[in-house]
């Protein structure tokens, strides 16, 4: 037996019902003559094949047609051809290995009322142990794009939602300075396009006193920087700054959210990371190391021109192998960068000369 419901474009969700749901709420499709046919959830069929000549009869009876969107052993969904139009049917087959049903009363609002003690114990709780909750307790299962949806309502429960949160900054950077003085904590906004609208926000800068005094007390004056893109409902580009302390291991310095990684949002980097560094009395003796990012050079050009400048391997590794292929020259670049005597150094350079002169330009 198979079991379908056909939905619109706002109802899509896929549940696969248990075989204890469809003998409570399922009924057997009764055959009607051509013209009568009639199509309606919970409505269960022999097999495959039956609902699939039913649905051909229906599609002839209204004058519409259909194109599959899904077809395997467990789930079969088609959805009118007219892409102005949302009529749109999904059948799954339930765990006796025939039926095939779906549940119009499960949604994601109520898996995420049922199961939110579940999530707030464990935010990170994959699908899967959802998915067995779901079993045991309803004798349902949610597919993996509506078990994301019912998560995301459940931490906006739990959590609050981002609004919430980004309204909470200013209030959060004197916390830090509060319970942490002498640490860096600034957030910006714009100024409101509406009188009713909040102010929006466009960055925020972080330095803790624990990682100014470290960086100062235990690490080089070799600051490394890079940004990496954000996901979530705002999106947004992490920038960050970090060192290496007495054990070669990774020591964050500074953090900054902003907007996106342009020359603007460098320049504001680079000006508070410059102010933090001030105080340890080193002077021009930073070097700062990073990729060929154009917003980078600009802005310590403009800001701290004193500073040493210093490019990754990795990213010239990249840029110098789509230019210059070969085994022989891949290793004369690593020859040359891992040079730790200028004499080792300059006979690198001299058989880059003369394997290829146009490396030295």
């Amino acid at each position: 037996m198979i079991g379908i419901q056909k939905l619109d474009r706002n109802g899509k969700m896929k549940i696969i019902s248990s075989k204890r749901g469809f003998t409570k709420r399922g009924e057997m499709y009764s055959e009607e003559e051509f013209g009568k046919i009639t199509i309606k959830p919970w409505q269960l069929f022999t097999d495959k094949q039956h609902l699939r000549d039913v649905v051909r009869d229906y599609c002839i009876q209204t004058g519409f047609s259909i194109i599959v969107e899904k077809a395997n052993n467990k789930k079969w969904t088609v959805l009118c051809s007219d892409e102005g139009c949302g009529w749109r049917l999904h059948a799954c087959r339930l765990s006796d290995g025939l039926t095939w049903i779906k549940n119009p009363m499960v949604t994601s609002k109520w898996a995420a009322r049922v199961l939110l003690e579940d999530i707030r114990a464990n935010n990170d709780i994959p699908a899967k142990s959802l998915n067995n909750y779901l079993w045991e307790r309803y004798g349902v299962v949610m597919a993996p794009s509506t078990l994301y949806r019912m998560k995301s309502k459940a931490f906006v429960e739990i959590h609050g939602g981002f609004d919430e949160s980004y309204a909470h900054l200013p209030n959060f950077c004197e916390i830090i300075k509060l319970t942490n003085p002498s640490s860096h904590a600034m957030c910006t906004w714009n100024s409101p396009t509406h009188p009713e609208k909040p102010f929006p926000f466009t960055s925020i800068f972080i330095s803790f006193k624990a990682s100014i005094d470290g960086l100062f007390s235990g690490c080089r004056s070799l600051i490394g920087v890079d940004g990496c893109h954000l996901k979530g409902n705002y999106g947004g580009v992490l920038l960050s700054a970090i060192t290496l302390d007495g054990n070669y291991d990774i020591f964050p310095v500074a953090w900054v959210i902003v907007g996106s990684e342009d020359e603007e949002s460098w320049m504001f980097f680079m000006h508070h990371l410059k102010n933090l560094l001030e105080p340890a009395g080193r002077e021009d003796q930073w070097c700062i190391i990073s990729d060929r990012q154009k917003g980078i050079d600009n802005s310590l050009s403009r800001l701290w021109l004193a500073a040493g400048r210093r490019y990754c391997y990795k990213h010239l590794s990249q840029n110098f192998k789509s230019k210059f292929n070969g085994p022989k020259m891949w290793n004369l670049f690593w020859l040359a960068y891992g040079a730790y005597s200028e004499f080792t150094f300059r006979k690198a350079m001299e058989a880059f000369q003369k394997t290829n002169p146009a490396t030295r330009i």
